[in-house]
């Protein structure tokens, strides 16, 4: 993965977590009776935040790893060459 592709995959993770948002404020407040169809979509919906969230913390932490990979290599080619 390079990083140009980890920030494509950082990008689409954002935009779902945007649309999640949208549809989650559209969704009844919890104070109003809600059938089980409802609630069941509301878990869902919910479910769906935390693991796109989830996803893009692992996105950020991959290119966080794979950027210090990339200097260790530049590092060890530049030892070499000295």
């Amino acid at each position: 993965m390079t990083v140009k592709n980890a920030a494509a995959d950082v990008l689409a993770a954002v935009s779902v977590m945007t649309h999640a948002q949208t549809a989650v404020a559209r969704l009844n407040p919890l104070n109003a009776p809600m059938t089980l169809e409802q609630l069941r979509q509301r878990a869902d919906m919910i479910d769906k935040v935390i693991r796109a969230r989830a996803k893009l913390q692992q996105l950020r932490n991959r290119a966080a790893a794979l950027e210090d990979a990339l200097d260790r290599f530049k590092a060890r080619r530049e030892a070499k060459r000295a």
